[in-house]
Parts: C-alpha cells; structure tokens; sequence
C-alpha cells in the first residue's frame, strides 16, 4: 500500500522533472545559417553559436555582416554557398 510519505516523495519527483524540463522548453529551435548564426527569439537580433563569431551577439543581421566584412575575415559568404557571379559592368 502506497503511504503519503511515498506519493510526497514521487510528487516532488515528478515536479522536479517538470521544472527541470521547463529550461528545454525555454530554448530556442536551434537552426543556423551558413555562418553558424541565427535571427533571436526578438527577430532583430543575431547571434552566433559556432564559427569565428560564437558566442556574439549583434543588434542585427546587417550589423554582423558589417564587421565580417570591415575585419580582417577572409570568409565572407556563408560555408557551401558560392560567391555570387560578377556583373559584366563590374570590372
């Protein structure tokens, strides 16, 4: 026969499990771009989880792509994408 103490043991339990999976639930899908970032949970900010920049965080898209290309980066288009073609009128 099952005793209260017992159902409060497994209660605290199981709310235990609960709150601890509450922090899973809180993160975000996780789906990166070719430079290992993502747009935030506010859809303006951009941060970054793997490449040179992991761990950053930048106000926007526009923002990181401004200093990826004003630094001293040689990767400037996101892994497996080709460079665009160039226009006949740029040269």
């Amino acid at each position: 026969m099952v005793t209260l103490v017992g159902m409060s043991r497994r209660f605290a339990v199981a709310l235990g499990i609960v709150f601890g999976l509450c922090g899973i639930a809180d993160a975000h899908s996780g789906l990166l771009d070719g430079y290992g970032c993502h747009v935030g949970p506010d859809k303006v900010s951009y941060h970054c989880h793997q490449g040179q920049f992991a761990g950053r965080t930048f106000k926007s898209k526009a923002d990181f792509l401004r200093e990826l290309r004003g630094g001293k980066s040689e990767q400037l288009s996101p892994k497996n994408n080709p460079p665009p073609p160039e226009r006949k009128g740029d040269k």
